[in-house]
């Protein structure tokens, strides 16, 4: 338990426990010592011979009443507040949720980008909408340090919802066993300032929006993928999405037998190039337990093809220009619409160059 309660749901969460665990303890003192003074009082060699007892009005009334009564307290105790997690406020921000073995990724829509983990400002009331895909498994949305849990339900949609009275970062667990994985599906929820979270959201809306290039599909340290630009770090999502089933070592000893080892070239299902690799993020392979990874920006996927090759025992194939072309054309890549005019592809870069220039 945490030493202040960083929301108000919380600090009712444990209103709740502490009045109904306490009223719980307190009930059971009072029958245990009520049972041990009746049979001190009573024991054999005190009393040999025992009235028949017909009935006791008052004392039937007694002993309903007062549970009854008891029962409907702890009623209300707790339905504060489960309708306090239940009402939404109208002016909360949304952060869609996805859950799928063993991961969980999450999306603004308002902003149109993607995080493997939850940041939002402090003070802000967030919605959480919560789903899985209609292949995937029951798993359960989990922040302790909030107090508030809820299924993620494949093919349907759930939601809660938390506002953090201080910044800070706590964990986000799968409360529902989910397979083989199942402890590793932990990510975290970091609640920052106003200021820190426009940053943030900046430097998102560059790894969505910022126009792919050609050379970055070449070069694996191209330096839009270093921390003075977008910052990606391919082997953390590597760990992240892919290790569970492809192994750490990407050998495919995650699921020996159904997931393909990358560094022979016989087990690929297409060619170890970018572009193929880039397709197979985007679509999946039917038939198979890959799935397709939508919400990964065009540079994270690259950056993550780029990794996946360097298990390959062999050089793997360069891209060719026409390769390049082909998978934007495919995916309309030269089309992708920067979010509205409140934060601009333009101005996040230009202010993100600010900030880098005025940081020592």
């Amino acid at each position: 338990m945490p030493i202040a309660s960083p929301s108000e749901i919380s600090r009712e969460v444990d209103r709740a426990f502490f009045l109904v665990g306490g009223a719980g303890v307190l009930l059971l003192l009072g029958i245990t010592a009520t049972m041990i003074f009746f049979v001190l009082k009573y024991r054999r060699d005190r009393v040999t011979r025992t009235s028949q007892v017909e009935g006791h009005l008052l004392l039937e009334i007694t002993w309903i009443v007062i549970p009854t009564i008891i029962v409907i307290w702890f009623f209300f105790v707790g339905y504060r507040g489960f309708g306090m997690m239940r009402a939404v406020p109208e002016d909360a921000m949304e952060v869609r949720v996805t859950g799928r073995q063993w991961s969980w990724s999450f999306y603004y829509p308002e902003e149109k980008v993607s995080a493997a983990e939850m940041v939002v400002p402090v003070n802000m009331p967030v919605k959480v909408s919560l789903t899985a895909p209609p292949d995937d498994v029951l798993h359960s949305f989990y922040i302790p340090d909030f107090r508030v849990k809820e299924d993620v339900i494949p093919g349907r949609d759930t939601y809660l919802w938390f506002a953090s009275e201080r910044t800070g970062v706590f964990n986000i667990f799968c409360a529902e066993f989910c397979g083989k994985d199942h402890a590793k599906m932990i990510t975290r929820l970091r609640v920052v300032s106003e200021d820190e979270y426009r940053h943030w959201l900046r430097s998102m809306i560059m790894k969505r929006f910022k126009p792919l290039e050609y050379q970055a599909v070449t070069d694996p340290r191209h330096p839009a993928f270093g921390p003075e630009d977008l910052n990606i770090d391919a082997k953390t999502i590597y760990a992240t999405y892919c290790a569970s089933c492809h192994g750490v070592n990407g050998d495919g000893s995650g699921l020996p037998g159904l997931a393909r080892s990358f560094v022979t070239a016989q087990d690929w299902k297409h060619s170890p190039k970018v572009t193929d690799i880039y397709r197979t993020l985007m679509e999946g392979i039917a038939g198979t337990q890959m799935r397709a990874y939508p919400d990964f920006t065009p540079w994270e996927r690259v950056a993550l093809a780029h990794y996946v090759r360097s298990f390959h025992a062999t050089p793997p194939p360069a891209d060719t220009e026409e390769d390049y072309n082909a998978l934007v054309a495919a995916y309309e890549l030269d089309k992708i619409q920067g979010p509205g005019d409140r934060i601009s592809i333009e101005a996040a870069m230009e202010a993100l160059l600010r900030e880098a220039e005025a940081d020592p």
